[in-house]
Formats: C-alpha cells, structure tokens, sequence
C-alpha cells in the first residue's frame, strides 16, 4: 500500500507539471535598438555643413539688405519730418501716407525673402533625409539592428547604443556628390 500510494503521488505531480507546461516561442535573435541624433546628423554631415553654410550666407546677405534699406528709409523720414512744416497739412499726410505704403510693400518683400530662405531649408531637409533614408536602412541591417530610435525620443540608452557618428561617416562616404 505504501508503493501504491507513493505511485499515486508520483503520478500526480508527474502528470500536473507535464498538464501545467507550456511552452513560449524561442528568439534566436536578440532585439537591436539604437538611437539617431537626427539634428546631429543632419548638421555634422558633409551635406548638411554644405546647406547650413548657404543658407547663413543668404541670411547674412539678408541681413546686410535689411540694415541698408533700414538707413535708407531711416533718412527718408528724416526728410519727411523736416519738410513737415514748409508743405501744407495735405501735402504731408499724402508723402506721409506714400512712405507708410513703401515701408509696407518693404517689408512684405523682405518677410517673403526670408521666408523663400526657410523654405530653400526644408525643402533640402527633406531632400537629405530622403536621400539618405536608403543608406541608414542599409546600414542598420548590416548591423543588425531592429529599431532605429530617434535621440529625442529615448529617455535613457546606453553609450554605445548611439550610432549617429558612425551613420554620419557612412552617408558622407554614400552621398559624395
């Protein structure tokens, strides 16, 4: 009776650890994430350096205009007021109201200037990421990684989960031209 019972128990816990066993799926590969510095890559790439230095120079060139037209409708006005009191009341209030719409269409222009610049920017933003969307794809495979995670985004990664210097030497050495 001794056996049996001991056979008993046997059974039962042989059988419920075998009924309670389940079974999960196996990874042979450990999941990748790396983090990209996109603004980094954009502005350490030869590309990027190339674009930002055209553009400071339009803005600078900008600038330069805005300060000269500035002067020259500073004088103006100077002018303006010094004639005030040899004209009638009339006489002013229209070269006063002349000089208001040219500062106006003025600044328009200038505002639209900068704006051509900003959107001279975005439009080689966008360009430059699409061009080098292939090449980090590319890249993070032969790497082995899964997931490419924006920088701005992680709160915590370790040191060597950034790939950005790296990704910024590949795409100087794919995008030559």
């Amino acid at each position: 009776m001794y056996y049996v019972n001991f056979f008993l128990i046997f059974l039962i816990f042989s059988f419920s650890g075998f009924c309670n066993a389940q079974t999960y799926p196996v990874y042979n590969k450990i999941s990748t994430i790396a983090v990209l510095d996109q603004d980094s890559l954009f502005s350490n790439t030869d590309w990027g350096k190339k674009l930002l230095k055209e553009v400071e120079g339009k803005v600078s060139n900008l600038t330069v205009e805005n300060r000269l037209i500035e002067s020259e409708l500073e004088l103006e006005e100077f002018n303006l007021t010094k004639i005030r009191k040899t004209i009638s009341k009339i006489e002013f209030d229209i070269l006063a109201i002349n000089f208001d719409e040219k500062v106006k269409k003025i600044r328009n222009e200038q505002t639209n200037k900068q704006r051509e610049i900003n959107m001279f920017l975005k439009d080689n933003k966008l360009l430059f990421y699409k061009k080098i969307t292939p090449i980090l794809l590319e890249y993070i495979d032969e790497l082995g990684i899964e997931v490419l995670l924006n920088k701005d985004t992680v709160a915590l990664a370790s040191r060597g989960s950034d790939i950005t210097k790296s990704a910024i030497n590949r795409i100087n050495q794919k995008l030559k031209d």
